[in-house]
């Protein structure tokens, strides 16, 4: 397709084991090049390839030709060129620059490199290919511009395996022997020998000790043994930290029986130091069932091709979820006689192990999703688990990992941006890593300030790149509100209400966010978007056509336009979000798009980041429901169990006729008029005792100074018998915030008391020894908290 458009570069992203050089080769096969050039950096690559090839192309072995250091066969129709040879400017000079119709390049993510550069300047074939399974830089190089931003196909590691295309892992997260690394100078990064101190030197010295101890190979022996598939020869690869590490553990592992072979352990360290005919050997006697394992530092991670290997073993701190997943990679190509590969990680404690869900489940942006990616066992027909030390090492981690860290968010601005060839969307994050919309977005309170931010900081600096600024126009502090206030009330997605007027009154292409839309949902929403008008039932028949799980009663409905109409907000929050009311209520009873709002969409660039946001908006709300209706979780007056709200969320999804001030709520706040009271516990963090007595039960103190005639406890104890009338007039909504995330501003929905036990007045002593009278109850869940959940608020089993 991208030929048929004129196109002469594209680039193909795919997972290593899912078949990139079989579609390359079929590709040639297709165009019939008189002549074409496949680069690689390994000779062993090569190989593999020209073989591949012959097989695809049917043609005589005398066609291909081996183009490296012991190689000359540049002369060939197919030549498959090491890049270190045909990069020097001598050989270069021997080729005319249309010498090949066809140039494929393989480990495309290299191609920033001098060598690379200086190959693809010179040849200008009718096409070329750039292939890689990782196309993430963190040196900020743009790969992507060589190909002229052209992304031919894209298939990750979730989704190959989901799809069955490689073979099934099964990952084993299990503690590190050793409980504390030294200095992290030392144990954190590699040091040059030349270069140490004395200190330094000893450091290392006792750090490789440890590393090297005798009980620590006999721990991790003990433990590959009970992971390792039953019956199955091993084939493995071991990563290391460094390369004295590798060497040490190879030796005293040929010294170790292995247990199910009954006989020693047959190993090699494979480093750096070693030439390409040792690695080769290596390799083959570890294919051929001659070596149990190869240990190794960072040798293997790319470039290599070693489909028998059917078991990984992790010894190294997880620094980067993009060598986590070339080393995974490894394992995971199909073959004969092999069903699994067994992946073995031994986990320290280190700040950075959040990484490893980061790795596996391929979310970036959201602490909390990723968390609860830890509770997925499986990844298509893969199994992942942990031991009970190394998940709370994790879980730690993710406690205190900033995923809205500035260089990490624009990192991936960066690799997106090189990857479209412009300015990255939030609905092109969507389709790749949904957790990084709302975190990208919420960094500088809209997307396009993010945007502009980002776009200035790339125009500077070593790796400089054109800047996109030019193309953004000016907007007003109007304009900048609205996208504040759709940001911090809607994107999430948490009430698809607003979201779905705006959609309706704009005209927006529905089929954008869900393709799968059903023609009379379509319908309804053409309907509205023709009359450019909406009443309150018709937004009640939008969401039933669309979002039929949520809550579309009257309350919610006029709390969605009172959001719209600037009506809702308190007047600070009216003013940040620009002072002008999107819609109004016109005298039939219907609501329309102010003409000031009207006005604002004629901005090219506000218009393109309306409607963006919006559309992000609606993308997560679809997929929030998706979720809720796969685990089974019914929304309850709005709100989603186990979902995180702040107390801004939490006002306007009750919906309550008016903000309040946040300090005015504190801990609790009754409005009579929606008949709703949500109670907020900071756990084990604020001055009074509220707790669990039980994953069903809380116990519960008042703020300071209340009795049982206080306004709040006439209420809660209005009737006795607690019918679902009665239920449905007093909504008690618990939201519980973690004592590790006091910086947080959101709080867990664990459910609503359905019914109030043991209320008794007592008194609360202040730090000062003075004491307040309070009230202390039992709130009653509808349902227990689950026991991950429980866990997760308190830190203690539920059991």
């Amino acid at each position: 397709q991208l030929r048929k458009q004129g196109e002469s570069r594209a680039i193909i992203v795919s997972a290593t084991g899912t078949g990139k050089t079989y579609l390359s080769a079929f590709d040639v096969r297709q165009v019939k090049p008189n002549r074409m050039l496949y680069i690689a950096q390994q000779e062993q690559i090569l190989k593999k390839a020209e073989e591949s090839f012959q097989k695809v192309l049917g043609c005589p072995k005398s066609e291909l030709g081996l183009f490296s250091g012991g190689s000359k066969e540049s002369d060939r129709k197919y030549v498959f060129a090491t890049v270190q040879t045909m990069s020097r400017p001598e050989t270069l000079a021997q080729f005319d620059a249309d010498e090949f119709d066809y140039i494929l390049v393989d480990e495309v993510h290299h191609a920033a490199a001098e060598s690379y550069k200086r190959v693809i300047d010179h040849f200008q074939p009718n096409f070329m290919l750039g292939m890689t399974a990782t196309p993430e830089r963190t040196d900020g190089a743009n790969i992507f511009e060589l190909f002229g931003n052209n992304v031919a196909y894209e298939i990750r590691l979730q989704k190959a395996l989901e799809e069955d295309m490689l073979c099934p892992f099964h990952y084993y997260g299990v503690h590190e022997y050793i409980q504390d690394a030294p200095d992290e100078k030392i144990a954190g990064k590699d040091v040059k020998v030349e270069s140490m101190t004395d200190q330094e030197r000893n450091e290392l010295s006792r750090w490789l000790e440890e590393l090297a101890d005798p009980n620590r190979v006999r721990y991790i022996i003990d433990k590959i043994q009970i992971y390792s598939e039953a019956g199955t020869p091993v084939q493995g690869l071991v990563f290391c930290s460094r390369r004295e590490e590798a060497k040490r553990l190879s030796d005293l592992f040929n010294q170790q029986m292995n247990q199910q072979a009954e006989r020693p352990y047959r190993t090699k360290a494979i480093t750096g130091e070693n030439s390409q005919m040792e690695r080769d050997t290596a390799v083959a006697q570890l294919e051929n069932g001659e070596l149990d394992y190869i240990f190794t530092v960072d040798l293997f991670n790319e470039g290599v091709d070693i489909p028998h290997v059917n078991q990984i073993v992790m010894l190294r701190q997880t620094k980067s979820s993009i060598i986590f997943t070339q080393q995974l990679g490894r394992g995971l190509r199909k073959a004969s006689g092999k069903d699994c590969v067994v992946v073995i990680d031994f986990i320290g404690n280190y700040a950075n192990n959040y990484l490893i869900p980061i790795a596996l489940y391929g979310n970036t942006g959201d602490r909390d999703v990723a968390r609860k990616n830890l509770q997925r066992e499986t990844i298509g027909v893969s199994s992942i688990s942990f031991d009970k030390i190394a998940r709370e090492r994790v879980l730690a981690s993710l406690d205190t990992a900033d995923l809205s860290n500035m260089k990490l968010l624009s990192q991936q601005y960066q690799q997106m941006r090189y990857e479209l060839g412009r300015i990255p969307m939030l609905m092109d994050f969507t389709r790749r890593d949904a957790s990084l919309v709302f975190t990208m977005a919420a960094k500088n309170d809209d997307y396009l300030s993010f945007v502009r931010s980002r776009e200035k900081s790339l125009s500077r600096g070593k790796n400089a790149t054109v800047s996109y600024l030019e193309q953004l126009e000016s907007t007003s502090d109007a304009h900048n509100g609205v996208l504040k206030m759709l940001t911090a009330t809607q994107l999430r997605g948490l009430r698809p209400h607003e979201l779905l007027v705006l959609a309706a009154l704009c005209g927006m292409d529905w089929q954008r966010i869900d393709p799968d839309c059903s023609e009379d949902a379509l319908t309804a929403l053409r309907e509205v978007a023709s009359q450019h008008a909406i009443t309150i039932v018709d937004l009640q028949t939008l969401l039933t056509a669309l979002f039929p799980d949520a809550d579309s009663n009257e309350l919610q409905c006029r709390s969605a336009f009172a959001t719209l109409d600037y009506s809702y907000f308190i007047a600070a929050n009216s003013k940040r979000f620009g002072q002008t009311p999107l819609v109004r209520l016109c005298d039939d009873g219907a609501y329309r798009l102010t003409d000031e709002f009207r006005s604002m969409l004629e901005q090219t660039t506000f218009r393109t980041f309306f409607t963006d946001t919006v559309e992000a908006g609606l993308f997560n709300a679809l997929a929030l429901a998706e979720s809720s209706r796969k685990h089974h979780i019914r929304q309850n007056h709005g709100f989603l169990y186990g979902e995180k709200y702040s107390v801004f969320d939490v006002m306007r999804l009750c919906g309550w006729p008016a903000e309040q001030v946040p300090q005015n709520v504190g801990g609790y706040k009754l409005d009579t008029e929606t008949g709703s009271l949500p109670i907020f516990i900071k756990y084990e963090a604020s001055q009074y005792g509220d707790r669990f007595l039980n994953p069903g039960e809380i116990e519960w103190f008042s703020k300071n100074n209340r009795s049982l005639k206080s306004n709040e406890f006439r209420w809660l104890l209005d009737g006795t018998e607690r019918t679902p009338e009665w239920q449905n007039r007093h909504f008690v909504p618990i939201f519980i915030r973690r004592k590790a995330e006091e910086q947080e501003k959101s709080y867990y929905f664990v459910g609503s008391a359905v019914a109030l036990d043991d209320v008794h007045a007592s008194v609360n002593p202040g730090e000062d020894g003075s004491e307040s009278k309070v009230v202390i109850s039992t709130l009653k869940l509808g349902k227990p908290v689950d026991p991950e959940l429980y866990r997760h608020l308190t830190g203690k089993s539920a059991l």
